[in-house]
């Protein structure tokens, strides 16, 4: 098996005087997409932070490609690791191709877009489905064609591993489903994805493995599958779920009414 592109080590994570999470061990290798689930306030957004070096472990280790993450400067970290946020409020009226474009700032020594930076941005705008989009102001732009900028933004970086946090929030179905392919395409291509989603029914579409937080801790971390079918499932999210194989033969999830 390959050495983990990404390993967190007895992590503890969260704010001063309040840990969200801890004892966290997970390891995602190259080519692989992990689903992490949970429900608001479990802790997924704030370990996608903390291997995004946006806010520190209180303790343990997040190690990339071997390296400790603590060890790299931001800019550094930028090249390793591709960020979607749940949100980010746009303030000046640049373009898409301009917000895209910025994905390469970590990799650029020139105040100049080089026709490699061009080239990176307009084929991850055409990947994240928004190249269409490219001459419109991000300012005037709906949540889901914001969302896929934020995506087409992160691919841009051309960093090895990519965590996405709740990228399917703010989109329609077709394009739901336009993320859950991607997010699988780019670790066929040699990428790791991890992606937060709250949607359990996307969950065995995105990623063949699944991590569920619960209680600040991993609960299960097993082939989604399992995770989906796993009695702590309705433990975690306090409702009784009915499972069902669809004709595909995937598994369904649905709360049984109350």
């Amino acid at each position: 098996m390959a050495p983990p592109l990404l390993e967190c080590c007895d992590l503890s994570c969260g704010y001063p005087g309040h840990a969200v999470l801890s004892q966290i061990d997970i390891q995602v290798v190259t080519g692989e997409t992990v689903v992490l689930l949970g429900p608001n306030g479990s802790g997924k957004s704030t370990l996608l932070k903390s291997v995004c070096k946006t806010l520190s472990p209180i303790s343990g280790h997040i190690n990339l490609g071997g390296r400790d993450l603590a060890s790299m400067g931001h800019r550094e970290a930028a090249t390793r690791v591709g960020y979607v946020p749940q949100d980010e409020v746009f303030r000046f009226e640049f373009s898409v191709r301009e917000v895209v474009t910025m994905g390469r700032l970590p990799l650029s020594d020139s105040l100049w877009d080089t026709p490699e930076d061009a080239k990176a941005a307009e084929d991850a705008m055409a990947e994240a489905d928004c190249l269409h989009l490219q001459d419109r102001s991000v300012m005037e732009l709906s949540g889901g064609e914001k969302q896929r900028v934020l995506i087409a933004r992160a691919i841009a970086q051309g960093a090895p591993l990519m965590v996405l946090d709740e990228p399917t929030a703010h989109l329609d179905v077709e394009h739901q489903l336009v993320v859950a392919r991607l997010a699988r395409k780019l670790a066929a291509q040699g990428r790791a994805t991890v992606v937060a989603i709250h949607d359990l029914n996307l969950a065995t579409l995105v990623g063949d493995r699944a991590v569920l937080i619960h209680e600040g801790k991993v609960g299960i971390d097993a082939p989604t599958e399992e995770v989906l079918r796993s009695p702590l499932l309705d433990e975690v999210y306090r409702v009784r779920f009915n499972r069902t194989a669809l004709a595909s033969g995937r598994l369904a999830v649905f709360p049984e009414a109350v």
